[in-house]
């Protein structure tokens, strides 16, 4: 209807040349009943009108007492074409220019072609439309709320700006295979990378507790807020995941309700709002923090699947509702959580998995918060002679309370010492306690006046033990969210309050009268639970045990979020959020906190025949434990070596064993093993670990091999390996962010031991620097056999070093290299290698920016050798010429099997010419 009415209207107000312009009366006339549909907001319209002098407050007060919009509209109609021609094309002229609150009259605009004449282009044109002023209001209360960070003094909060540091973050298929990294936020919603499933409409974030998932949140808030993020999104709403627990069972709100009650309430019209976000779901932005951490004994199952905007159901409906896109299809969505939490694949549309500080990263947020280049000189300087303490501060959260100990071992000492032998992460955060008790306590104006770490932590015994109650009755029931009354209940006073471990959050459903607290850190929480379990007289064994029951309970089971009717069957008690992080971290703490070296601290807060009791319960434990651990591994026998596959739970059980620091515990574990190939791929190993799996590896008496492919070990995990080196003969690192550093590393132990006969390297960021010290281990020692270096950043420099040292070595029989740039150049290097190479069988050159003069070099080789079995040089630049040169020298050589040209730059017809030589492979 709306088309053949601009028909008509075109007859009746076309002008011929030289005639007077078309009546805007006649037009608003004509569309008088589309008008009054479309407008929503007559608000904006009387202030523009009011504002040019074209209403009187009596014209205004006139529309205001009809009751309903649709009346409002006709008479501003009215009004507006009793006033003449001027005041009517301003007032298609203000619909024109607020787009935001007359975005459904935009393409009836666009069909009559209005243009304003000169006379109303000077007229002002205020925007006073509700929608526009409540993404003003959300960008200055986002903005507001995201410029500072809480410290954990809660004494102080940091500028965003000076505490954020980029860290690495890596876009992952379904499988976590990489798919290149993300080096500015907008990638996050580019469509052209990283893109997993078109049809899910969530970015998936996830990685280990405190490796930057919510300071990445409030980065993208904060650039939002400050129009630095242009991903056209007009609305973000931003929740933490752990609130909904806060929701009472029977509970039911609305979508706008959870929209404005919970963020940003709008100052005019919330249904206009609410009616724009539903009509333009494209425009929104939310962001979902720590999926994992909800905990709510509501039952999904029990509720049909949901997509009214304005049904009132429970919040956690709303949630799923919302991530699957039943709800506001079209937004766009972020959730995080931490690693292990699985995600049904249909909502997701991008993985992104965040790895932590890289070794420049770490530089960069050292620089950052050490503003003073002196000090910055010395905490490089002990982090670089403790690689321990550089792997925990991989982790931006443990690196940020590592950085703030030494900062307040400056202020008081005029130093910035820490211990130089290992620090565990339970040593770390024992710092953080000592430090923070310390910053209560009245001291004099003499700066080294302080008390010992014991007795700090005895004259706040109480507060230790309330504050560890509270978190133990909590972790019970997986709660992180505490009401006032629980605080209160266990005596925590508003002086430990004060101490700055719980800070004030945002209460959710009835919890608006009153404060809610939760600990500043998941991890943090996490210690305060096992402290209690140390230092409480009364703790049974079985309670002692509980969370490494909780976590063994599910070790064959994936912890799998979303599992609900509609999406996979749920398993009858499972609880769709759960994830047991949180208590791999307790029973890490507990192990820490057990350790004969804490006895000396904690005799003066629990008798010493009640430590030696639990620390006797926990031994006992893990002995147990561990046998039926390993015993449930897969196996494998391979020539020379009894391959055991370790999972993920393994690596925590390693992260435990670390912590008590017993080198008997140690020891038993290596030899209930019963293997000498540990295959640890896939384990979302950080380089922090390779302590932990050093401190078990170096107990084993005979020559091992160690894989470690598809982790994130970085050179700072190289550097935790060095007990390990005089035993590994194979040592697989590759996709572990190794760079040239580590390499040095590598070259300087194995070239010492002479044993190492694999060595894995592919897919790292190793350059021509680290290819050379690879070429002077294959030349020094006679031992190594295979080296896989793929995927690196290899150019022809690299390429020629490896390939001379390959030439004097007699002992090499495979060389990886796909994936690299050696060029023609290191082409001929390795051709001449291989000419009268007396052992090497396969070579791998794929994707080397190899073409026919390489092809060439590799032909007058072959007519040579008489060793090597496969040459792959797929996916180079080869043509039908080079392909012809390697066809001739085969008619002179009856050794190689294959040489594989697929994917160069030969077509099928050309292809056909070498169909009699089936050894030349080229589809």
């Amino acid at each position: 209807m709306e088309g053949q009415l601009c028909a008509n209207l075109e007859i009746s107000v076309e002008k011929p040349q030289g005639a007077s312009p078309p009546s805007f009366i006649a037009l608003l006339k004509v569309y008088r009943e589309l008008l009054v549909s479309r407008i929503r907001n007559t608000q904006c319209l009387i202030d523009n009108l009011i504002e040019n002098d074209y209403f009187s407050a009596e014209d205004a007060e006139i529309v205001v007492q009809f009751p309903t919009q649709a009346d409002k509209v006709r008479k501003i109609l009215d009004l507006v074409q009793s006033k003449g021609e001027e005041v009517s094309e301003y007032f298609i002229c203000v619909l024109q220019k607020v787009a935001d609150a007359y975005y459904e009259l935009q393409p009836w605009l666009d069909e009559i072609g209005y243009e304003p004449s000169e006379n109303i282009c000077s007229k002002p044109v205020v925007n006073t439309d509700p929608v526009s002023r409540y993404c003003q209001k959300l960008r200055y209360e986002l903005g507001r709320d995201s410029k500072f960070v809480m410290s954990y003094g809660q004494r102080e909060e940091m500028l965003l700006e000076e505490i954020y540091s980029n860290s690495i973050m890596e876009l992952v298929g379904f499988t976590n295979e990489s798919l290149g990294k993300v080096y500015q936020l907008e990638a996050l919603f580019d469509d052209t990378v990283g893109l997993i499933n078109e049809d899910g409409e969530t970015i998936y974030v996830f990685g280990d507790a405190g490796i930057g998932k919510s300071i990445l949140l409030q980065k993208i808030q904060s650039l939002w807020a400050r129009k630095e993020l242009d991903i056209g999104a007009k609305f973000f709403f931003c929740f933490r995941c752990r609130m909904f627990s806060c929701f009472k069972e029977d509970e039911a709100i609305c979508l706008k309700d959870l929209l404005f009650k919970y963020n940003c309430y709008p100052d005019q019209d919330p249904t206009e709002v609410f009616h724009y976000i539903l009509q333009f779901p494209h425009t929104v932005l939310f962001t979902f923090d720590g999926f994992d951490e909800i905990y709510s004994n509501f039952d999904l199952s029990t509720m049909p699947e949901m997509c009214s905007p304005s049904e009132a159901v429970h919040p956690l409906v709303l949630l799923v509702s919302l991530l699957r896109g039943k709800l506001l299809k079209g937004s766009k969505k972020i959730l995080t959580a931490r690693t292990g939490t699985e995600i049904q694949r249909n909502i997701i549309r991008k993985k992104v998995l965040l790895r932590g500080f890289s070794s420049n990263n770490l530089k960069d947020y050292t620089a950052m918060f050490f503003k003073d280049e002196g000090q910055r000189a010395l905490v490089l300087n002990q982090l670089e002679a403790n690689p321990n303490l550089c792997s925990l501060c991989t982790v931006p959260l443990f690196c940020w309370i590592i950085f703030k100990c030494y900062e307040h071992f400056h202020s008081m000492f005029d130093s910035h010492e820490l211990p130089d032998c290992s620090v565990t992460l339970t040593d770390v955060f024992l710092l953080m306690i000592e430090v923070h008790l310390n910053r209560s306590l009245k001291t004099s104006l003499l700066k080294n006046t302080t008390r010992s770490q014991a007795e700090v932590f005895r004259s706040r015994k109480e507060t230790l033990l309330a504050l560890g109650k509270m978190a133990y009755k909590g972790m019970e029931n997986s709660f992180f969210i505490f009401q006032q009354e629980e605080v209160s209940s266990v005596n925590i006073s508003e002086g430990d309050l004060q101490l700055g471990f719980l800070r004030t959050v945002k209460g959710y459903s009835g919890c608006d009268d009153q404060f809610t607290y939760e600990f500043l850190h998941l991890t943090l929480q996490c210690f305060f639970t096992a402290l209690f379990l140390v230092i409480e007289e009364k703790v049974s064994a079985k309670e002692l045990l509980r969370f490494f029951n909780e976590c063994s309970s599910t070790e064959t089971v994936q912890p799998t979020c979303l599992r609900i009717p509609w999406l996979k069957k749920q398993l009858e008690g499972e609880d769709p959020f759960r994830n047991n992080e949180h208590f791999h971290f307790t029973n890490l703490f507990l192990c820490g906190l057990l350790s004969r070296s804490k006895q000396k601290l904690f005799r003066h807060l629990v008798l010493p025949a009640v430590i030696k009791r639990k620390r006797k319960i926990l031994i006992a434990y893990f002995g147990e434990s561990m046998k039926s651990h390993l015993k449930g591994l897969t196996r494998s026998s391979l020539p020379n070596y009894n391959q055991i596959q370790v999972q993920p739970n393994f690596v925590w059980m390693l992260r435990c064993l670390y912590e008590t620091q017993n080198e008997k515990v140690g020891k038993l574990a290596a030899k209930r093993m019963h293997a000498n190939y540990i295959k640890l791929t896939y384990c979302n190993a950080y380089s922090a670990d390779c302590s932990a799996i050093s401190f078990v590896v170096h107990h084993f008496q005979k020559r091992l091999a160690l894989d470690l492919d598809n982790n994130n070990i970085n050179d700072y995990g190289v550097k935790q390996l060095l007990p390990c080196f005089s035993k590994l003969a194979v040592i697989r690192l590759s996709v572990n962010q190794v760079t040239d550093h580590g390499v040095r590393i590598l070259y300087e132990e194995l070239s010492k031991y002479q044993i190492v006969s694999f060595l894995g390297l592919y897919n790292n960021q190793i350059t021509d620097v680290g290819a050379k010290y690879v070429a002077k281990l294959i030349e020094e020692c006679s031992s190594l056999e295979y080296v896989k270096i793929g995927a690196n950043k290899i150019t022809s420099e690299g390429g020629k070093c490896l390939a001379q040292a390959i030439q004097k070595s007699k002992t090499m029989f495979e060389i990886g290299m796909w994936g690299n740039q050696v060029g023609d150049e290191g082409a001929k290097a390795f051709a001449e290698a291989l000419r009268n190479h007396p052992r090497l069988t396969n070579v791998r050159l794929t994707k080397n920016e190899l073409d026919d003069e390489a092809a060439m070099s590799f032909a007058e080789m072959l007519k040579v050798n008489k060793k090597l079995v496969h040459l792959w040089l797929i996916q180079n630049r080869i043509t039908a010429k080079g392909v012809k040169y390697l066809s001739e020298a085969l008619k002179e050589n009856t050794a190689i099997k294959e040489v594989c040209l697929n994917g160069n730059l030969i077509s099928q017809e050309e292809a056909k010419a070498f169909e009699d030589e089936e050894r030349i492979i080229c589809f």
